[in-house]
């Protein structure tokens, strides 16, 4: 359940909501130093041979899991294959009809399943979802004026949080249906801006689309892609559900650190569960590159196909961007070429498709392992052999700069983040300087753009634009593409606001360390007789929430499995409690430290004791009231 360049961590593995700032801050930390499996340089292959020695490579590296590949064209199947051990228990090897978990590639098939009742005259992709689906609560200030329609659904314009570690944490093997399921995640149906502005990637938009689908339809979800897509592609056996099938033929999955995962029944299957076979996801990418037909079998039209790679419904689409996300389909530049596809992570599991359709050359890759240079560099060696001695697009012109150029220089914000909760970090950290530097645009360290277009640009490596610049309808400049949505802020707000910060910071990590000094004084020293309580309650707030909840995550993470931190997080249990009593605990003190400086007597306790103390303990009140104010601390992960 995981797509696109700046959908950093897979959705299935990560914790988008946690209880307070120390967990998140230590997850990143955590995972970041699991052990992913080197990722080695190579030679670029030039026969399958060799590409399957680089793969083999690869995995062994690792240490673990296996990988499927299929190399196709148009007209043929290049080359399938399995890699590595499917199951460890028999040591039985995998082959190209091993099974795969394809996680957010799932989306592919909502997005065809939409364009095929669209031809069908059952909806068209402007509908509002109201009209199909008025049961579900789409939570929508903006809904008499910019409705949540099908397509913001499927292009993740909606404005919808992400899951939160609750529905991540669900694993009913029932299974729930889509309407249970999307009972269970209703708290990310909530439009944060008015639909059709900004990309934000979210797993809960396409299970609401494939919802209309399947009402629309008659059938279950699962039905009507077996019955339409899979049995007409040639796909029998691929399943969003565990079968027989799939459950005897399934790779091993490996989490980060190692452990063996067991299935996991996700609530919303539309959006992540796919299981299937390399043989069979070659005939699925065979069927984008004939534009909607294989095998004289035609799916959709091919104006269909051509429609799913495009996006439509944000404001850089408007702008003529072609470049983004589209209906569960998404452009990649790589090689100086253009790449369609969408990729996919699930507990134990990595996959990407990507295909050109000008070239008539696609691939699929997976991986039965959490990790994601596994997947980066298989991928990449199959994209290299794919594409060896094939000559690369003519590069968009480079073309005079926008008149107003000037006006898109400046301060800019991540408007976006895929989880609301981290907005608090985004508001921080998220803030990049555009600089127009004669004859190219600089954004921050991102790297540098060279007009193509009226407001279009690209990279000058790139051959085609993915950045737009953009006019929003209450006239704030916007950028938008691969880099994300950013929006234009003042200079003297992001000054003060970062002043702000770096003060707080400075303040919260001066009482621990004058703690060194002062200490020992107390307990030894000339402030043996002294009266220091008035330094020891914002010292209490910074430590004690600190310290605990350090010891409750590394209780947590002891067990070394990341299937266990989602269960712990996203349910009621001992951890996830802890987390949230000591957030408020931090917030309690940090008021209680506030008001005893404030009533201190500066002759009994010292002036600069007391002035200091009164510092540290505003500091520490304004960062409580920051983060409660963000939903980063206070509210139980499990809601």
């Amino acid at each position: 359940m995981d797509a696109l360049r700046h959908l950093r961590n897979p959705v299935m593995l990560e914790v988008n909501r946690t209880a307070c700032i120390g967990f998140r801050v230590l997850l990143v930390c955590v995972f970041a130093a699991a052990p992913h499996g080197e990722v080695r340089a190579a030679d670029e292959p030039t026969t399958l041979a060799a590409l399957r020695s680089a793969i083999q490579g690869e995995v062994d590296a690792v240490g673990r899991g296996s990988a499927g590949v299929a190399l196709v064209s148009k007209d043929d199947t290049i080359w399938i294959a399995g890699i590595g051990i499917a199951d460890p228990e028999t040591g039985t090897p995998a082959n190209e009809h091993t099974y795969w978990r394809v996680g957010s590639i799932t989306k592919s098939f909502v997005g065809l399943g939409a364009l095929m009742l669209e031809e069908r005259n059952a909806i068209r992709l402007s509908d509002p979802v109201a009209k199909w689906a008025p049961e579900i609560d789409i939570r929508n200030p903006w809904a008499d004026t910019d409705p949540v329609r099908l397509v913001h659904l499927l292009e993740h314009t909606a404005g919808f949080d992400d899951l939160r570690p609750k529905d991540y944490a669900s694993n009913d093997p029932t299974p729930l249906t889509l309407r249970q399921g999307l009972d269970l995640v209703s708290t990310s149906l909530d439009c944060r801006w008015p639909p059709g502005r900004n990309m934000s990637y979210s797993n809960a938009g396409p299970a609401v689309a494939a919802y209309v689908i399947e009402k629309r339809d008659g059938r279950p979800f699962e039905s009507i892609v077996a019955q339409e897509i899979f049995k007409p592609l040639g796909m029998d056996g691929a399943s969003l559900l565990l079968t027989e099938e799939v459950d005897a033929e399934l790779a091993a999955g490996y989490e980060r650190f190692g452990n063996r995962v067991p299935y996991w029944h996700i609530a919303v299957r539309p959006s992540g569960s796919l299981n299937a076979t390399p043989a069979q996801m070659a005939r699925f990418v065979r069927m984008l590159l004939n534009r909607g037909e294989l095998d004289g079998r035609r799916l959709v039209s091919a104006r269909a196909i051509e429609r799913m790679e495009r996006p439509a419904s944000t404001l850089a689409a408007g702008g003529g961007l072609a470049y983004g996300y589209g209906l569960g389909n998404y452009s990649r530049a790589a090689h100086g070429f253009v790449f369609h596809g969408h990729n996919g992570g699930m507990a134990g599991y990595r996959a990407e498709y990507g295909y050109l359709p000008d070239q008539g050359l696609g691939y699929c890759v997976m991986v039965s392992a959490s990790n994601p240079s596994l997947l980066r560099r298989v991928s990449e060696l199959a994209r290299e052999y794919l594409v060896r001695g094939v000559e690369k697009p003519v590069k968009a012109t480079v073309a005079a700069a926008p008149q107003d150029i000037g006006e898109w220089t400046g301060y800019y914000r991540e408007l976006t983040p895929r989880n609301e909760s981290n907005r608090f970090l985004s508001r921080l950290t998220g803030i990049v300087r555009i600089r127009w530097d004669g004859d190219k645009l600089t954004i921050g360290n991102r790297g540098a753009y060279v007009p193509v277009g009226p407001r279009l640009l690209r990279r000058k490596a790139q051959s085609v634009a993915t950045l737009a610049l953009v006019d929003g309808p209450d006239g704030r400049k916007f950028v938008q593409g691969e880099r994300g949505n950013l929006g234009k802020i003042s200079a003297p707000l992001v000054w003060l606001q970062s002043t702000v910060a770096a003060l707080v910071v400075l303040l919260l990590v001066s009482s621990p360390v004058w703690a060194l000094f002062w200490v020992p004084s107390k307990l030894f020293g000339s402030l043996k007789r002294q009266p220091v309580a008035v330094r020891v309650w914002p010292l209490m707030a910074i430590v004690i929430p600190c310290a605990s909840t350090f010891a409750v995550l590394s209780v947590l993470f002891g067990a070394e499995s990341e299937i266990r931190v989602i269960e712990q997080i996203g349910r009621p249990s001992v951890a996830s409690f802890s987390l949230v009593v000591m957030s408020w605990l931090f917030v309690l003190l940090s008021g209680l430290a506030l008001l005893r400086s404030l009533l201190s007597d500066p002759l009994r306790f010292g002036r600069f004791a007391r002035l200091h103390s009164i510092a540290v303990s505003m500091a520490c009140a304004v960062a409580a009231v920051y983060l409660l104010a963000h939903r980063a601390i206070g509210f139980p992960p499990w809601w």
